[in-house]
């Protein structure tokens, strides 16, 4: 499955959507991770919560972020650690680690378990402009492997503006 989020909407607001391939609206998401609200939340377009992620309190090294379900219940947790003076994030979905591959300062990586691909992003150009097009792979949980590959971009376009 392949989703669609025009720059402009996923860098300069507090909201912005996912869309088909047909640039019809799918998913809204909301929140920010800095600057006192620490959570995000993906809901469909008639405002049912999907998921959220929130970051959890620590004065650890790491920071610890939770994804919960619409029931409440979570789903996966993720790990931001520094290695080199780069973020590095690590999945955990019920014990599986799953790890990224690929550039995700440059906004064109893929996240991966043991053996397969699950979902990319990359930026692409289109004839209704520039776009981040994430492309599901898996079957499994497709909707919390697309709120994954989101959430990751999303810190890090946020900390980049954050910093910069």
């Amino acid at each position: 499955m392949k989703f669609y989020i025009k720059p402009k909407h996923f860098a300069q607001h507090r909201s912005f959507k996912i869309r088909d391939e047909s640039q019809g609206e799918l998913f809204k998401i909301k929140g920010k991770f800095f600057m006192g609200m620490r959570k995000l939340s993906m809901k469909d377009m008639s405002n049912q919560v999907i998921y959220t992620i929130e970051r959890a309190f620590s004065l650890k090294f790491y920071r610890m972020y939770t994804v919960y379900n619409s029931q409440g219940e979570e789903a996966a947790k993720v790990h931001r650690t520094y290695g080199w003076f780069r973020p590095r994030y690590t999945v955990l979905i019920k014990d599986h680690k799953m790890h990224f591959e690929g550039s995700i300062y440059q906004h064109a990586f893929s996240l991966h378990n043991e053996e397969n691909k699950l979902a990319q992003i990359e930026k692409k150009v289109f004839s209704f402009g520039d776009a981040y097009e994430i492309d599901v792979i898996t079957e499994k949980d497709p909707l919390l492997h697309l709120f994954l590959v989101v959430v990751i971009d999303q810190m890090n376009h946020e900390r980049k503006k954050f910093r910069g």
